[in-house]
């Protein structure tokens, strides 16, 4: 019979399961509105240490429940939809941590260093997972977390968030190594060997990116005055107005608002203008009103613009794009979104759903763009994404390889009110920077607006619902970072990776499976058959 300390049944199931809690929420904690960005750093030590106790059926419950906890907070705004929303999708996000609970228990036998390395591998394989395909979903990335750390951050210009992310995991799992020697009572000096190694390996990789990371050539690079308008006077919409349109009298004050903003920036002269997603009512290549009145502003200020509307299609669909506007007041190049946001501007299987209706999901479902496409503003390329599409890598990195110099980010974010989402949408915009390596203006209608560098720093930001001109001189960088080139093959090699260690458990017990019915026989003292031909 195996001892307590060799098993690690002195914790009971209970105490399990209450580690699990704890880490799911100490984890929410490192994001907005706490903020916390240090507790991402040991916020799942106790959920680790857990997982290396008792059975697999238990690892998949309690993992369940720390990742219900986790995303149950992170996303708590999402009851601003329903509560039946947000409740399913904190459980449909809960079990990605669940299965990563079973695979984990499953390295159990490795050696401590695959252990520990297999561990942190699994955990970024599932949040590489979740955030693929069209409902992929990125948000509560641990990467994401340490946005107010310039320090950490050069390392995701080479390794992407998922990159901290990984770091993030490593020394969790190193320093679970502690908790578990001192919960089963035995082996302390060499788990605390080891959560000294892990979490050497991890500050020397971000030391070194730190030490190595330059700037991109900022001061060679030609630079240009941008503008990002945040007109923010109106409420926060709520979920069944999705498909109210506005009145007359509310687009011409929304007007109103982005002319005079418009007119104040144009006093320092930038070369671009951004305005958020949404801005326009309605088609201006379809609706001559709008047409002029923006075309009026554009050559008044005598800009080039990129603003955000809706536009319809020749089978009159709807899309949600961004119309770049010459000086001249012309439309001269549109962007069509292409990563719509599932059940918000899509409903799959609408016609096999028709409960649906009752979340006032919209009417009409956008069409999606056909490809992410850079936009020439003047001697400015610009790399457009809209809303959702600013949480994904891949999509910054596709602009950045078409050329982009600038990434812009519109968002219409009044969705969310003065939730923690904002603050969290935000955050991920300052990754998307650092991974690229380049400036990033984002316009968002009721709030976070902000201009950020390549390094993170934020240099403008506009706070919810503060009418504001954000302006910079921002140089037109060209280069590529090490993370830009090597894109989502670092994701894959991290899946990769972490599939191999959950093959390997079951392959090395194939390979061995001849072996332990004999130590069973020789066990029960069960006569052993005599060799071939061997005589009595």
């Amino acid at each position: 019979m195996r001892s307590a300390s060799r098993d690690g049944r002195s914790l009971s199931r209970r105490g399990r399961l209450a580690l699990c809690l704890l880490s799911g929420l100490l984890l929410s904690l490192a994001f907005p509105p706490a903020g916390l960005w240090w507790l991402a750093w040991v916020a799942l030590v106790p959920w680790m240490a857990a997982l290396r106790m008792g059975s697999r059926l238990w690892a998949f419950l309690g993992s369940w429940l720390g990742g219900m906890a986790f995303f149950g907070v992170l996303l708590s705004w999402l009851h601003l939809f329903g509560l039946s929303v947000w409740l399913l999708v904190t459980v449909l996000l809960g079990a990605y941590l669940a299965i990563w609970g079973v695979c984990v228990r499953r390295l159990g036998h490795f050696r401590p260093a695959a252990r520990l390395l297999g561990t942190a591998a699994l955990w970024c394989g599932v949040e590489w997972t979740r955030g693929l395909g069209a409902y992929g979903f990125t948000w509560g990335w641990l990467g994401y977390s340490q946005s107010p750390m310039l320090p950490f951050l050069p390392f995701a210009r080479y390794a992407g968030t998922l990159g901290l992310s990984f770091l993030i995991a490593l020394v969790n799992v190193s320093l679970a190594e502690i908790l578990v020697a001192v919960i089963r009572k035995t082996g302390f000096p060499a788990a605390l060997g080891r959560a000294v190694l892990g979490c050497a390996v991890a500050a020397a990789l971000l030391g070194g990116a730190s030490l190595r990371a330059r700037s991109p050539a900022a001061g060679q690079a030609p630079r240009v005055r941008v503008a990002v308008i945040q007109g923010s006077d109106h409420g926060p919409l709520a979920a069944k107005d999705v498909n109210v349109a506005l009145t007359p009298e509310e687009q011409a004050h929304t007007f109103d608002v982005y002319e005079s903003l418009t007119l104040r920036a144009a006093e320092q002269s930038p070369a671009l203008v951004v305005w958020p997603e949404s801005v326009l009512p309605s088609d201006p290549e379809d609706d001559p009103s709008v047409a002029a009145r923006v075309s009026a502003i554009v050559r008044r200020a005598n800009v080039w613009l990129l603003a955000g509307g809706p536009a319809t299609d020749a089978r009159g669909r709807p899309a949600n794009s961004a119309y770049l506007y010459a000086p001249t007041g012309n439309v001269v190049a549109r962007y069509d979104k292409v990563q719509l946001v599932p059940f918000g501007e899509y409903v799959p299987l609408r016609g096999r759903l028709p409960f649906l209706e009752r979340y006032h999901v919209r009417e009409q479902d956008f069409v999606a763009g056909v490809s992410h496409r850079v936009l020439q503003a003047g001697t400015i390329s610009l790399g457009p994404t809209i809303c959702f599409e600013s949480t994904f890598p891949d999509i910054s990195w596709e602009l950045v390889r078409k050329g982009a110099q600038v990434l812009v980010m519109i968002t219409n974010d009044s969705w969310f009110g003065r939730t923690a989402a904002a603050a969290q949408h935000r955050q991920i915009a300052v990754l998307r920077a650092v991974e690229s390596g380049r400036w990033v203006l984002r316009a968002a209608s009721t709030g976070i607006s902000s201009i950020i560098t390549p390094e993170g720093r934020i240099v403008e930001q506009a706070g919810l619902y503060q009418p504001a001109v954000l302006t910079a001189d921002v140089p037109l960088l060209t280069g590529q970072p090490a993370g830009v080139r090597l894109g989502p093959a670092f994701g894959w090699l991290l899946l990769a990776l972490a599939l191999a260690f959950v093959i390997a458990p079951a392959a090395a017990r194939r390979g061995g499976s001849a072996r332990p019915p004999g130590r069973r026989a020789r066990k029960s003292g069960a006569r052993q058959p005599r060799a071939q031909g061997a005589r009595g």
